[in-house]
């Protein structure tokens, strides 16, 4: 193999070539929040409480990587029935395995070995290595990498997706099939609304340790991706020609910015009904806010699919994996020292904010890049020749 080549990307699949530039707008979305949260939580670097909370309050990058996951394995599992007529679940979990596992375990046991860990750290660490880490405290000194629990969230996701399309194979129509995501999708908000009525009063930190993070009260936004993959396969030319009228697509963009509006402005409906907001809010109002315009993007030819096409957007996206499991490290061992010190030196907030949120991706970057080259790129050669 020549250098060139071992150095080389393997790049993600482009089936869907926009859905690239949307991961990598997902990625400064979730990043930018967790720049935030870590300084805000640092008593030497002084954020303006106005500006965190709108930093804060997008929140919902992460529920944009949960549909587009819920899209992309429906639309594998989909064409797999298509094409061969079974799901092939021995290729779909090697596939999955061999991307995901390598370098999640790499980076944990690193910190493991790097990090002191508490004695809850320690005691929660096998729940870490079996991605259960959204079963547990995601405080900070009670778990090593409390990012994980969203990859913990696709892994049970993955675990159980087979399953409903077995149920799905087994209906007659597509409006039964329909009916049963639909089902599926609504029962999410159903447990949050029953857990919240049944255990209040909440504080905000305790309503968002219980709903927020747990696989029984997160799975609506991946159901969601699967809806949107089996509504693109089957109706994907009408859905195409009713889009070709302003007027409609102004009708499905509506819904989606008066959600996003809520989500922005919780307290919009008032400072005592903020919980019953979120408790919407994570998981219904962002799967509404995206449908649509998920829909167009897929189906759309305009400039802003284009540009979310640029081939740089699939190149940042393949290393957006490692990105995610590194900039939480890079934050706290290289950005925040810097920001301290700059703070401490009266350098403004204004200077330091967007220098730290560059610096975390670009060295995330780096150390994706890395990850891939010597932990990706071998695991996915050996995928290919396991699931051949």
């Amino acid at each position: 193999m020549s250098d060139k080549k071992f150095f080389s990307l393997e790049l993600l699949d482009n089936r869907f070539p926009a859905l690239h530039g949307l991961r990598v707008l997902a990625i400064l979305s979730v990043v930018q929040f967790h720049v935030t949260w870590i300084f805000a939580g640092e008593n030497g670097i002084n954020v303006e409480q106005e500006f965190a909370g709108w930093s804060l309050s997008v929140f919902f990058g992460m529920d944009l990587f949960f549909i587009l996951s819920g899209f992309l394995i429906g639309s594998i599992l989909l064409h797999s029935l298509r094409t061969s007529g079974s799901q092939n679940l021995r290729r779909f979990y090697i596939r999955r395995a061999s991307r995901t596992f390598p370098p999640y375990y790499l980076v944990l046991t690193i910190l493991a070995l790097a990090t002191p860990l508490t004695a809850m750290q320690l005691a929660h660490l096998k729940w870490e290595y079996v991605y259960g880490t959204n079963f547990v405290s995601l405080q900070r000194k009670d778990i090593l990498m409390f990012w994980g629990w969203s990859l913990a969230l696709e892994e049970q996701f993955y675990l159980t997706v087979p399953l409903l399309f077995f149920l799905l194979g087994k209906l007659s129509s597509d409006r039964a099939r329909v009916t049963l995501l639909v089902s599926l999708w609504s029962l999410a908000l159903v447990i949050r609304i029953v857990l919240f009525y049944a255990k209040r009063p909440w504080t905000d930190l305790a309503l968002y340790e219980a709903l927020y993070f747990r696989p029984h009260t997160r799975f609506d936004t991946l159901v969601a991706g699967v809806l949107l993959a089996f509504v693109y396969q089957r109706w994907k030319e009408p859905i195409r020609a009713f889009f070709q009228d302003p007027f409609h697509r102004a009708l499905v963009a509506l819904p989606s910015l008066g959600c996003m509006w809520l989500l922005l402005r919780p307290n919009l409906l008032g400072d005592d009904r903020v919980q019953i907001v979120h408790v919407f809010g994570w998981g219904t109002l962002t799967s509404i806010m995206y449908f649509g315009p998920l829909l167009m993007l897929l189906l759309g030819e305009g400039p802003f699919v284009k540009a979310l096409s640029h081939p740089v957007f699939r190149r940042i996206a393949t290393l957006g994996y490692g990105v995610y499991l590194m900039h939480i490290p890079v934050c706290d061992h290289v950005i925040v020292p810097m920001a301290k010190a700059l703070d401490a030196r009266h350098v403004p907030m204004a200077v330091i904010w967007p220098l730290s949120l560059a610096l975390v991706m670009l060295l995330s970057i780096a150390i994706g890049y890395v990850l891939h080259v010597f932990v990706e790129k071998p695991s996915l050669a050996l995928r290919d020749r396991l699931a051949a």
